[in-house]
């Protein structure tokens, strides 16, 4: 199984070898009917409606199968619409693991809770409303059983900036402010030089999708303190002019020496969700619809990605995560 930025990496590599947004605002999350061609290439994409293939086929992948729920949610689907997949991902134990049986896709080999995708499942069933509580209850106890006396994940865990930044969202939309804005602080910490925050792989320099799931975090939580809320700010500006001065040509982002619809379309949500606009970027990011709906790559041949397009719905609607739990 592999997460999202794997996932990314490998097909980057796979390629070579085979040789927008709006201002930040409260827009109802099925206000996408416009992009109807986009949410149905993304239903599509799903096995039995339930979740969207990894390399191997017939085995899922739950990084790109959570987030492509968030984007179909985003894109006007209903609940009914969206329940195999909701029913599979987010409330079958013999898929998500328990911990009496922690076999499932948050747990690793050693039966640890993966961070990352433990907070983007506990997210994702506050936006779809899940029928999960008691499993959810238990996965967010294991995440906060991982953070230490001083608020931030424990060394032992490993965590990286996409680990961190959904668990401060997972802890934010699960009603734990709190321990979210102390998290949040603290992830603060890992912010680089240039003003971005790592990719989870290449961890010297800044990255626009690393930067754009931060800023997300960021603006999700309440700060508690004054001291705490000085530091976020002064956290935000920064991350923004990175994100701004890095925009390639001003309305697009690379990633492994190439022009990337999911990096450009995750600093689109983090600069949504901050308030600020670029029109060019929106304008990049829409001239990459295929005819097919989905958001097609430098190395799909003018076809819809799947992996790029369920990450992108709502930066094509002006919108980040946050729309989803207002």
């Amino acid at each position: 199984m592999f997460g999202t930025k794997s996932g990314l990496r490998i097909i980057a590599t796979i390629a070579a070898t085979a040789a927008f947004i709006g201002a930040f605002s409260l827009v109802p999350a099925n206000a996408g009917n416009r992009f109807a061609s986009t949410d149905t290439f993304l239903k599509n994409a799903f096995v039995s409606g339930q979740f969207i293939e990894g390399f191997t086929p017939g085995k899922p992948d739950f990084g790109f199968t959570l987030e492509a729920m968030l984007q179909r949610k985003a894109l006007g689907e209903s609940k009914a619409d969206l329940a195999p997949a909701v029913a599979y991902s987010l409330t079958n134990p013999s898929v998500t693991g328990t911990e009496a049986n922690p076999t499932g896709y948050l747990f690793d080999p050693s039966k640890r809770v993966k961070l990352g995708i433990a907070g983007k499942f506990a997210f994702t069933s506050v936006v779809l409303k899940a029928a999960n509580q008691n499993l959810r209850k238990a996965i967010i106890n294991d995440i906060l059983s991982k953070i230490d006396g001083t608020g931030d994940v424990a060394a032992n865990m490993s965590a990286n900036t996409f680990d961190r930044a959904w668990v401060v969202l997972a802890l934010q939309a699960n009603g734990y402010g709190r321990q979210a804005a102390s998290l949040a602080v603290h992830m603060i910490s890992h912010q680089l030089a240039d003003g971005g925050f790592n990719d989870g792989y290449n961890l010297g320099v800044g990255s626009p999708d690393g930067t754009g799931i931060v800023l997300q975090a960021l603006a999700a939580v309440h700060p508690g303190t004054t001291g705490q809320s000085r530091a976020i700010k002064q956290s935000l500006a920064k991350a923004i002019a990175y994100l701004t001065k890095s925009a390639v040509n001003g309305d697009h982002y690379e990633a492994y020496g190439d022009y990337s619809v999911n990096s450009t379309a995750y600093a689109a949500m983090g600069l949504a969700a901050v308030g600020k606009t670029s029109p060019a970027i929106k304008s990049w990011l829409l001239g990459k619809l295929s005819s097919d709906g989905g958001l097609q790559t430098s190395w799909s041949g003018g076809a819809g990605d799947v992996y790029a397009t369920a990450q992108s719905g709502l930066a094509l609607l002006g919108q980040s995560y946050l729309n989803l739990i207002k």
